[in-house]
């Protein structure tokens, strides 16, 4: 009996924050579409990149997102708001459609569910935001999303078992979204505060070794920052200092930090402590110095005898990871490129896993008499 594994994927929006399309993404064959703001206050950049409001416990305004088929073709596009979490290393991510992580989707009302778009067409989409009675002080991030339909799948690796054949072969389901932030900031006191919860190693390999340095944001505002990685021997000796480069981390979330050292530790006791200098992502409040100091580490046999916790949030869904919009480079660190470097890299890995994972399963199959 054939069975077939499909494996889902999420195309990362690429943003073209400085054109006013926080979110477009690139989709299969000719497929492309964005949203964003469908109009901007020239006095304030953020609002060409994303939505922006300053509003109070209780009230109510309305607002407009473009969106638009960048293509040849057709296309119908499901539309949702949805909630944000901090990606890896910071900056804004966005759930899944339903998926409830801080309530924030609640906040607004969209006009329409979904919407259709003839080749090169664009759209303006209503929508409404009502902030509850109750709302705390401080910045409110959630976004709206735009969901293509999912692509056929894609066969991995060599030739599938044929019908009636027993084995499993292995697809690829593609789903392109394009998603823009909704920044909601309720007046009252602004505050700044991180911590680093735990830093450990994770692994090494012949490239080196992979670190993770843990964060939440306790306050009620985004903070950014930079700071370094130290690691040193039992006798004291400093080994090596990483620097660090922290993006905007949501408030009331957490996220971490991967780090590479491109040297292996030999086996041994260590010692690891991390800092990070940060403030406000948009305003001029700046923190203590978050750090962490004299964490214990043990290497036996090349790896760390205790190795990192799981992820601090639940996974998604599946294999799909939180889309990502971006901001402009001034406003989270401008390391938009190289995230997106990552990803495409991520995706050619994951598809070369499941590509060998299969062949491996064919191999293992008795022969045909």
């Amino acid at each position: 009996m054939r069975k077939i594994l499909f494996v889902e994927l999420v195309g990362i929006a690429l943003a073209l924050a400085l054109l006013g399309w926080p979110g477009i993404v690139q989709g299969q064959g000719h497929m492309a579409f964005g949203i964003g703001p469908a109009k901007a206050d020239p006095d304030n950049p953020e609002t060409f990149a994303y939505f922006v409001h300053a509003l109070s416990p209780g009230s109510t305004v309305a607002d407009e997102a473009r969106v638009q088929n960048g293509s040849d073709v057709p296309i119908v596009l499901k539309m949702y708001a949805a909630d944000a979490q901090t990606s890896i290393g910071g900056g804004p991510g966005f759930a899944h459609e339903g998926q409830e992580l801080n309530g924030g989707r609640h906040w607004i009302s969209l006009s329409v569910a979904e919407v259709s778009l003839g080749p090169g067409e664009e759209r303006i989409v209503p929508f409404t935001i009502d902030v509850p009675p109750d709302a705390s002080p401080g910045e409110h991030t959630t976004g709206l999303v735009v969901e293509g339909a999912p692509s056929e799948e894609i066969p991995v690796g060599a030739q599938a078992p044929s019908s009636g054949e027993d084995g499993a072969a292995f697809a690829v389901r593609v789903v392109n979204r394009a998603a823009v932030a909704v920044l909601i900031d309720v007046p009252g006191t602004r505050v700044a505060a991180l911590e680093i919860t735990s830093v450990c190693m994770k692994e090494q390999d012949d490239q080196g070794a992979d670190f993770r340095v843990y964060v939440g944001n306790m306050g009620n505002i985004r903070v950014r920052g930079e700071g370094f990685l130290l690691i040193k021997d039992r006798k004291g000796t400093e080994l090596a200092s990483i620097p660090l480069q922290m993006g905007s981390i949501l408030p009331r979330d957490t996220s971490y930090l991967n780090v590479h050292h491109p040297v292996n530790l030999a086996d041994g006791n260590f010692v690891l402590s991390a800092t990070l200098q940060y403030g406000a992502t948009r305003g001029n409040e700046v923190g203590e110095a978050a750090s962490i100091e004299d964490v214990d580490l043990e290497v036996k046999d090349g790896q760390p005898e205790i190795g990192c916790a799981a992820e601090s949030r639940p996974p998604e869904p599946g294999l799909a990871p939180p889309i990502t919009a971006l901001t402009p480079a001034d406003e989270e660190g401008g390391s938009s490129i190289g995230q997106y470097v990552a990803y495409a890299a991520l995706f050619l890995a994951l598809v070369l896993a499941i590509a060998i994972f299969a062949r491996r399963l064919r191999k293992r199959r008795p022969s045909s008499p």
